[in-house]
C-alpha cells in the first residue's frame, strides 16, 4: 500500500463537495500545499453551506449564489469534479472510481461525503415526505405553497424546529410537530432547556403531539396526507416535513476495506486517519476516537471544519491542531440558541438566569462539579464570554 506522502507536492483527492471538503482543500492551501487537489461531488453544484437551507434560504430572504463557500475574489485552486460521486476506494493504485467509470488517483485520499437524510416509508403516491439535507430539498419546499396549509413536522431537533419557524414566517394556518420527547432536546440538554424550547413554539400556536414515532405516510382522496404514527394515531396534513436525522453517506464503502461503526460512519483516530495509508475521513461521514467516547459531538458545523483544519495539517505533515471547546447554535424565531462545551458529558444542570418562560435561559452543565458546558437563549455576550475564558485556560494549561 501507498504511505501516506507528507509533500507540498503531493496529489490530494477529496471525495465530497460539501462543507468539510471545501475546507480541508482550503486549509491545505493555507499550509503551503502547492500540488493538484481534486474535488469530487455528487451534485451539479458548487460547494455550499447548508444551516440557511431551515431558515433563510427556505423562506427566500437568501438565494443559492449566498451560500456558496468559495470566494469569487480569492477561489480555491482546485480542479472541481461535479454530477458524478464516487462508487468505489482502491488502495492499490490509491484512488477513486466515480459512477461516471473515471479512476481519480492521489498520494491522500480524503473522504468528506456528509451523510443522507433518512426518510419515512411511503405508501401513496406522492412520494412521501419532504426532506432538508441539500439545495434540491430546500428549493422543493421553498417553491411549495405553505401560506394555508397544515404542516406536519417529524422530528423535535433544531432542523425540524428551525423549519416550523419558518413556516410559520410563511403563514402556515397550522403545524404539528411529532417527535419522541416530550421536550425537544431534552436528554441532550436537560428538561429545562426542552421545556423553554417547547414552549417558545406553543406559544405561537404550533402543536406537539404525544412524544412516538412516525412509521408511514400515506395519501388521502382529498389530496392531502396522512402521518401514521406507532401508537395507533395520524396526523394529516397538506406538507408533511421528515427531520428524523441522517445516516453516514459511506453505502459505496461497506465491502471495502476501511472499518465502518454500527452507524455506518468510517472510524478514525483524532487526526482522521483511517488506518489505511493515505486514506483520511472528516466529518458527518466519520466518527473520530473522542466522538466514539463522548468526549466531542457528532454532526455539528464547527465540528466538520475543525476536523477538516486537522486533516489538513496531518495531510502536510504539519504541527498537531488542537480542538477548540465544541459549539453549535440554532436560530428559532427571534431568539437565538447557543451551546458551548462538552454539554454530552456532564451530569449536572443547573440554571444560571433567566426563565423558562422567557425563553432567556442561561444554562451551566457540569461533571461533578466542574463546568464543562453553556447554553444560552439570546445570550450572545455571555456565551462569547465563556468560550473566550475557556479558550484562555486551555492556552495557559498548554
Amino acid at each position: 500500500m501507498n504511505a501516506p506522502i507528507h509533500s507540498s507536492e503531493s496529489t490530494v483527492l477529496i471525495v465530497g463537495a460539501g462543507l468539510a471538503g471545501y475546507h480541508v482543500a482550503r486549509q491545505a492551501r493555507q499550509h503551503g500545499h502547492t500540488g493538484p487537489i481534486s474535488i469530487i461531488g455528487d451534485e451539479n453544484r458548487p460547494a455550499y453551506d447548508r444551516p440557511a437551507l431551515s431558515k433563510a434560504f427556505l423562506n427566500g430572504t437568501v438565494n443559492f449564489e449566498d451560500l456558496h463557500l468559495d470566494d469569487p475574489s480569492n477561489p480555491l485552486e482546485v480542479t472541481w469534479h461535479s454530477g458524478s460521486g464516487a462508487v468505489e476506494l482502491s488502495t492499490e493504485p490509491l484512488g477513486v472510481r466515480t459512477a461516471d467509470g473515471t479512476f481519480h488517483a492521489g498520494d491522500n485520499v480524503v473522504i468528506v461525503t456528509g451523510a443522507e437524510a433518512q426518510r419515512l416509508p411511503s405508501f401513496g403516491r406522492s412520494g412521501g415526505a419532504f426532506v432538508l439535507r441539500n439545495v434540491e430539498d430546500g428549493l422543493a419546499l421553498r417553491e411549495r405553497m405553505i401560506e394555508g396549509q397544515r404542516i406536519a413536522v417529524v422530528g423535535g431537533g433544531f432542523l425540524g424546529l428551525e423549519a416550523v419557524s419558518t413556516f410559520l414566517d410563511r403563514g402556515a394556518a397550522e403545524i404539528t410537530v411529532i417527535a419522541d420527547e416530550q421536550f425537544p432536546g431534552e436528554a441532550r440538554l436537560g428538561a429545562a432547556v426542552g421545556q423553554a424550547i417547547r414552549h417558545l413554539h406553543e406559544q405561537r400556536g404550533v402543536k406537539f403531539g404525544p412524544p412516538v414515532y412516525a412509521h408511514s405516510v400515506t395519501d388521502t382522496e382529498d389530496g392531502s396526507q396522512v402521518l401514521n404514527l406507532t401508537n395507533g394515531d395520524a396526523v394529516q396534513a397538506d406538507v408533511i416535513v421528515c427531520a428524523i436525522g441522517a445516516t453516514p453517506a459511506t453505502r459505496w464503502l461497506r465491502d471495502g476495506e476501511l472499518t465502518l461503526g454500527p452507524s455506518g460512519a468510517i472510524l478514525c483516530d483524532d487526526f482522521g486517519f483511517t488506518g489505511i495509508p493515505g486514506v483520511w475521513a472528516a466529518g458527518d461521514c466519520a466518527q473520530w476516537t473522542s466522538q466514539a467516547a463522548g468526549i466531542r459531538p457528532i454532526g455539528q458545523w464547527q465540528e466538520a471544519v475543525e476536523q477538516a483544519r486537522i486533516v489538513a495539517a496531518a495531510i502536510m505533515g504539519a504541527p498537531p491542531v488542537p480542538f477548540q471547546e465544541p459549539y453549535f447554535w440554532s436560530e428559532q424565531y427571534d431568539v437565538m440558541i447557543q451551546g458551548a462545551g462538552r454539554i454530552a458529558q456532564s451530569n449536572e444542570v443547573h440554571i444560571l438566569d433567566g426563565s423558562i418562560e422567557g425563553g432567556d435561559l442561561l444554562v451551566s452543565y457540569r461533571l461533578d462539579g466542574e463546568e464543562i458546558g453553556i447554553l444560552g437563549m439570546n445570550r450572545m455576550r455571555e456565551i462569547k464570554r465563556w468560550r473566550k475564558m475557556r479558550t484562555a485556560r486551555v492556552l495557559a494549561s498548554a
